[in-house]
C-alpha cells in the first residue's frame, strides 16, 4: 500500500498542508516555526513562499491550529486557508476560513467561522468563495457560495462530495452523489456557476471506502482536470467506471483517464494517486508503485499523446507531488516524526534538488 494511505486515518475535516503553486510560479505552504514542513501541521506555523530558489517567510501570516494553503486568487495577490479549532483530544470542532495577502505587511482576515465541517474553499474570479458545507442535519455536503463583499451565503448545488475549478470563467467539475435503491452512484459533471447548467461526464459505483476518501482527502489527492478540460484523471477505490464504460477492476486504487472529446475512458495504471496534469496539459504525473512487490511509491510521468510512462528516478517514497512549471515537479518524502523533505526534479535532466532547504 502506498505511503500516503497512512494519512487516510486522520479523519474528515483535517486540513492537509499541500504545497500550492500560484499564478506567478510562487509555491505557498505553511511551515513550523522551526522550519519543518508537515503535511498535517501541528502547533504554531506560518506562511512560507518559495520563489526562485529562496524561502520568503511571512511570519505575520500565522496559525496555531491545523492549516494549509487551499487556493490562490486569480491575480496571485491573496491566499485562502482554513484554520481549525480543536478539542482536548485534537479533534476539529470549528473551521475558520481566512484570507491573506502575501506581502510583507499582510495580516490574515477571518471571513467566517463555522462549527459545521467546511471543505475545499476556493476563490472565484470576483473574489467570492465557493466551498462544501457538511451540516449535521444533512447526509451530504452542499456546494456553497460566499460573497465576501456582501457577506452573504448562497446554496449552489446539493449533494456535492468533491469539486475542482476549471479556469476562471465560473465552470466547475463536480462529483455528486445519488442513490439507486441500495446502490450509491457518483456522477462526474461540469457545472456552470453562472447559469446553473450541468452536463454529466461520467459515473461510477460509490463504495463506502471511496466515499470516505472523497471526504477525508483534498480533491488533488484523488483526481484532477486538465487545463483544457478535455481530460479527467481519477483514482478509484473498490469500483469501476460505469460511463464511459470500462471493464475489469482490482482491489487497489487504479488510475483512470476520461477523454471527454472521445467520450471514452481507459486505465492508466493499476495503482495511482495524486494525479496532476502539467500546466500545458501534455503530461500526467501521479504516485504509482514500483519494486519487487509493486508496493514502493514513486512518481510516474504519463505522456497523453504517446501513452508512454516514465518512472522518475530519485522519487521513491514520495507521499505527494505537484507541478511547479512545465519542466519541474515538486514532491515530498517523509523523513520521520510526521515531517517531510520537499524536493524538486527538473524533467529534462532528471536533476533532483531541495525545494525547501533543511533547517
Amino acid at each position: 500500500m502506498l505511503v500516503i494511505v497512512g494519512l487516510f486515518l486522520s479523519g474528515c475535516g483535517f486540513i492537509f498542508n499541500q504545497p500550492l503553486v500560484g499564478p506567478d510560479g510562487t509555491t505557498a505552504l505553511f511551515i513550523g516555526d522551526d522550519g519543518a514542513y508537515m503535511m498535517l501541521p501541528e502547533g504554531d506555523c506560518h506562511l512560507a513562499l518559495l520563489r526562485d530558489g529562496e524561502v520568503v517567510h511571512r511570519t505575520n501570516v500565522f496559525s496555531n491550529g491545523d492549516s494549509g494553503v487551499l487556493d490562490w486568487s486569480a491575480d496571485g495577490s491573496k491566499i485562502l486557508f482554513i484554520e481549525t479549532e480543536q478539542d482536548e483530544l485534537g479533534q476539529p470542532i470549528a473551521w475558520n476560513v481566512l484570507i491573506s495577502g502575501v506581502q510583507s505587511d499582510s495580516q490574515p482576515v477571518r471571513l467566517f467561522r463555522s462549527e459545521e465541517i467546511i471543505l475545499a474553499p476556493q476563490f472565484t474570479s470576483e473574489g467570492s468563495i465557493t466551498y462544501l458545507d457538511l451540516k449535521d442535519d444533512k447526509d451530504l455536503p452542499q456546494l456553497m457560495l460566499y460573497d465576501v463583499l456582501q457577506e452573504e451565503y448562497a446554496v449552489l448545488k446539493d449533494d456535492v462530495i468533491s469539486y475542482r475549478r476549471l479556469g476562471w470563467d465560473g465552470m466547475l467539475i463536480t462529483i455528486s452523489q445519488t442513490a439507486e435503491g441500495s446502490l450509491k452512484l457518483a456522477h462526474v459533471s461540469s457545472y456552470d456557476v453562472m447559469t446553473d447548467a450541468t452536463e454529466e461526464i461520467g459515473s461510477f459505483f460509490l463504495s463506502q471506502g471511496m466515499e470516505d476518501m472523497l471526504f477525508i482527502l483534498p480533491a488533488a489527492f484523488l483526481w484532477d482536470v486538465s487545463p483544457s478540460g478535455d481530460y479527467i484523471a481519477l483514482s478509484l477505490y473498490d469500483q469501476a467506471l460505469i460511463t464511459p464504460q470500462m471493464e475489469d477492476n482490482s482491489e487497489e486504487p487504479p488510475l483512470y483517464l476520461i477523454d471527454r472529446d472521445e467520450d471514452s475512458a481507459y486505465r492508466v495504471s493499476d495503482r495511482g494517486l495524486v494525479p496532476a496534469f502539467s500546466m500545458d496539459g501534455s503530461l500526467l504525473s501521479y504516485i504509482g508503485a514500483t519494486g519487487e512487490n509493486n508496493d514502493i511509491p514513486v512518481v510516474i510521468l504519463y505522456d497523453l499523446e504517446t501513452h508512454e510512462e516514465q518512472v522518475l528516478d530519485g522519487t521513491i517514497g514520495a507521499a505527494t507531488q505537484f507541478w511547479i512549471d512545465n519542466r519541474t515537479l515538486g514532491f515530498a518524502i517523509e523523513i520521520g516524526n510526521d515531517t517531510y523533505e520537499l524536493m524538486k526534479v527538473t524533467l529534462p535532466t532528471g536533476e533532483i534538488t531541495q525545494l525547501l532547504p533543511k533547517t
